[in-house]
C-alpha cells in the first residue's frame, strides 16, 4: 500500500504541463485520448444495444402475456428479464464513464469533462437506461 502511495507521489512531482511536452509526445498524448474516446464510444453503443434489447423483450414477454398467446413461466418473469438486461447495460456503461473520467484526469486532457460530446452521450444513455429501469421496476406504463 505505502509503495502505490509513494509511486503516486513521484507521478505528481512529475508533472509535466502540455507546452513542455516535444511535438512527437503531444502527438502520443492526442492519440491516447482518442483511443479512450473510441473505447468510451464503444460502451456506449454495447449500452444502448443491451437497454434497448432489454426493453423490447420486456414489452414482446408483457404483450404474450396479456394475450395470453403463449404461457410465461412465471407472471415476473418479463419484468425480471427486461431489468436484468438494462442492468447489465447500465452498470458497465458507468463504469465505463468512470474509467473514461481516471483516464483523461490522467492524461491532463485539455477541457472540461462535462463539455466532452462523448461523456455527454453516455451520460444522456445511462439516464435513459436509468429512467426505462424505473418505468419497469415501478410499473409505469410508458407505452
Amino acid at each position: 500500500m505505502e509503495e502505490d502511495e509513494i509511486k503516486q507521489q513521484e507521478i505528481k512531482e512529475e508533472e509535466i504541463k502540455h507546452e513542455d511536452l516535444k511535438m512527437s509526445d503531444k502527438l502520443a498524448l492526442e492519440r491516447t485520448v482518442l483511443a479512450a474516446d473510441r473505447t468510451m464510444l464503444a460502451w456506449v453503443r454495447t449500452a444502448v444495444s443491451l437497454i434497448s434489447f432489454g426493453f423490447t423483450i420486456f414489452k414482446v414477454l408483457q404483450y404474450i402475456q396479456q394475450e395470453n398467446i403463449a404461457s410465461v413461466v412465471r407472471a415476473q418473469t418479463p419484468r425480471n428479464i427486461g431489468i436484468f438486461m438494462i442492468l447489465v447495460g447500465i452498470v458497465p456503461l458507468l463504469m465505463a464513464m468512470i474509467q473514461y473520467r481516471h483516464t483523461l484526469k490522467r492524461l491532463q486532457a485539455k477541457g472540461h469533462l462535462m463539455f466532452n460530446p462523448n461523456f455527454l452521450a453516455a451520460n444522456m444513455i445511462f439516464l435513459f437506461g436509468l429512467v426505462l429501469l424505473i418505468t419497469i421496476v415501478l410499473r409505469i406504463n410508458l407505452l
